[in-house]
């Protein structure tokens, strides 16, 4: 069994670490914002009750999330004696960098180091890293205690055994993966999203028609469970802008350029359902 590090608390990390502890994993979680961390893993907690409630999970489950889980204080403790780090935090290359560059000088080689993003390539962070041969994007989707998907992808210089490794964990979690043959930005699902989420943005920048139409009109008429701009709440708002702009500063192409209604968004801190307030308004932040 692996010995798990979750880095990152919010909506993400938190199901995440959950999953992990859930399949019987001795599994470790860290946040810089400690109350933030705490009022996720409460609300993951109630998800999981819930979910034993229903008969949709097992109660061992819920009694392994208890025993398993526990909170570190600090990146560097919250990554001791571990075996495999995830890191699930913002959507931005320097953070991710940052991170990575500081836990692959203090683990040793045969540590997995994991990144939750579909747009930042394990190729893109393992050249700033010692060991580049063990870094790997382990995707999952939102919310994870009930998304039954994993995506996996990574460079030629990763190793078949952190592979494999990765895969197994994410099967033990419960979870379908599917694997990549090479890398690309949003892996398969998120691509595809992508090009729905940028026409809808491009009909509502044009003034086409009213974002909730927009979502209205592809949840009516494509049989979507979410419109486009709610999808963007639910995924968080700050994860699209920057994913976008990763984009544009690659290929200067103005196409690829955030439309100006969604930085606005970003930097008055309107993130979607996290935050309360995104495209639409929502009563207070969600834990989930």
């Amino acid at each position: 069994m692996e010995k798990v590090a979750v880095i990152g608390g919010g909506q993400m990390g938190s199901q995440i670490a959950a999953l992990s502890a859930m399949s019987g994993h001795e599994t470790s979680i860290f946040d810089s914002n400690k109350e933030y961390l705490d009022s996720k893993l409460v609300f993951t907690k109630e998800n999981i009750e819930n979910l034993v409630s229903k008969d949709l999970i097992k109660k061992e489950s819920l009694d392994n999330f208890n025993q398993n889980l526990k909170v570190y204080d600090s990146l560097e403790t919250v990554v001791d004696d571990k075996t495999f780090v995830i890191e699930a935090v913002v959507e931005r290359f320097d953070v991710k960098k940052e991170i990575f560059t500081t836990i692959s000088k203090k683990l040793d080689e045969d540590v997995v180091l994991a990144t939750n993003s579909s747009f930042i390539a394990a190729s893109e962070i393992a050249q700033h890293c010692k060991h580049p041969e063990r870094f790997i994007n382990m995707h999952f989707f939102y919310p994870p205690l009930r998304m039954d998907l994993i995506e996996i992808s990574f460079p030629e210089s990763t190793s078949k055994e952190v592979v494999d490794r990765t895969k197994e964990l994410s099967e033990l979690m419960g979870r379908t993966v599917v694997t990549l043959n090479k890398e690309t930005p949003g892996f398969i699902v998120n691509r595809m999203l992508g090009a729905l989420v940028d026409e809808a943005y491009e009909l509502y920048d044009e003034g086409i028609a009213d974002f909730k139409d927009i979502d209205l009109a592809i949840k009516k008429g494509l049989n979507h469970p979410l419109g486009p701009f709610e999808l963007t709440d639910y995924s968080g708002l700050d994860i699209s802008y920057y994913s976008k702009l990763k984009i544009y500063n690659e290929t200067k192409n103005p196409k690829d350029k955030p439309k100006k209604f969604l930085e606005e968004k970003v930097k008055d801190g309107k993130l979607g359902v996290k935050t309360g307030e995104g495209f639409y308004n929502y009563d207070k932040p969600s834990k989930s």
